[in-house]
């Protein structure tokens, strides 16, 4: 009797284990968001990045959203929204037609007030979302900043809003598959030389550098480049200026370059501040053909669940001779 109670016992143990390996592999999470402080089934306490405690309820009825790139997550995130901001680009296709309380830049306070909503969610680093909170909490409207700049930020942005809304189950599924997708390119090219690359993000108004923690600087981190602006960053910032006389010293391999706002005047912004000093012509990456915009909607709005298409996209550019299929 002895040694069969053994081998029950035992058989239970082993049971026990496979069931825990199994349910490790069917795609559960293994933790959570560093910010996330602690998380009830009725609410969720997290730091937010202005360094504010807020209380998030689960499961809000009325939600608007500022940003239209962060609408379009919250939407993959199972949410919905009773209004956003103007704008067309990054908006899913169920919230074309919800209300608009002003401009991204210019969000209506009073407009939002009326909405009723029960939660707002803002971009830490605008400064009027920023100033919008003193009046949302006076009328007693969560405020929830935001800070997404890259794909770390994706993946844990994601995971919040998707116990916000109470869809963990696209967080499990989802995310699953765009890891893999993402992994498996970033694999593909990992024993390809490591192209040095300028990255520029163009407006009307100036032209700067940006860094390897800004949505293309990360991506292309991933992808195993060498960022030429990488040892000049400013804390806090995703951009830098960067002079000509450091980019001929550096003489990247590809220069890439996202704009905002009418291309074809960012254009001719770069061809006056940058095509017409005679150094242009000289660098490797404009006499061997690679200077490339890159594709807003990918580049300059978040990709999100388009994140595996940008990262192929731009390992497409970078490494021209890798089997990426």
């Amino acid at each position: 009797m002895k040694r069969r109670s053994k081998a029950v016992r035992l058989a239970v143990v082993l049971s026990v284990g496979l069931v825990l390996v199994l349910g490790g592999c069917a795609g559960e999470k293994t933790g959570k968001p560093d910010f996330i402080q602690s998380e009830t089934n009725q609410q969720i306490t997290l730091a937010d990045p202005l360094g504010n405690v807020t209380v998030v309820n689960k499961r809000p009825q009325r939600v608007i959203v500022l940003m239209n790139s962060i609408l379009d997550l919250w939407y993959l995130a199972g949410g919905t929204a009773v209004a956003r901001v103007t704008g067309e680009e990054n908006v899913p296709a169920e919230a074309k037609d919800i209300e608009q309380v002003g401009g991204f830049g210019t969000p209506n306070a009073e407009r939002i007030v009326a909405l009723k909503p029960d939660l707002v969610i803002l971009t830490s680093t605008t400064a009027a979302h920023r100033a919008l909170e003193e009046v949302l909490k006076q009328n007693g409207i969560t405020c929830l900043y935001v800070n997404y700049q890259t794909y770390d930020d994706f993946i844990s942005y994601l995971d919040l809003f998707t116990r916000i809304t109470g869809r963990e189950d696209i967080f499990n599924t989802k995310i699953r598959s765009i890891k893999e997708e993402v992994t498996a390119i970033a694999n593909k090219v990992s024993a390809q030389p490591k192209p040095r690359v300028l990255i520029l993000f163009a407006t009307t108004k100036a032209v700067q550098s940006e860094l390897p923690n800004s949505l293309v600087g990360d991506m292309t981190k991933r992808l195993g480049a060498v960022n030429i602006a990488g040892d000049a960053p400013v804390e806090g910032a995703a951009r830098v200026d960067f002079s000509m006389e450091r980019i001929i010293e550096r003489d990247p391999d590809y220069i890439l370059i996202t704009t905002m706002g009418d291309e074809a005047t960012v254009r001719a912004k770069i061809k006056q501040d940058l095509e017409s000093s005679p150094a242009w012509a000289e660098l490797r990456a404009v006499k061997e053909g690679n200077v490339r915009y890159l594709d807003k909607e990918l580049f300059i709005y978040k990709p999100n669940a388009r994140y595996a298409e940008a990262m192929g996209a731009l390992a497409k550019i970078l490494y021209p001779g890798a089997r990426l299929k």
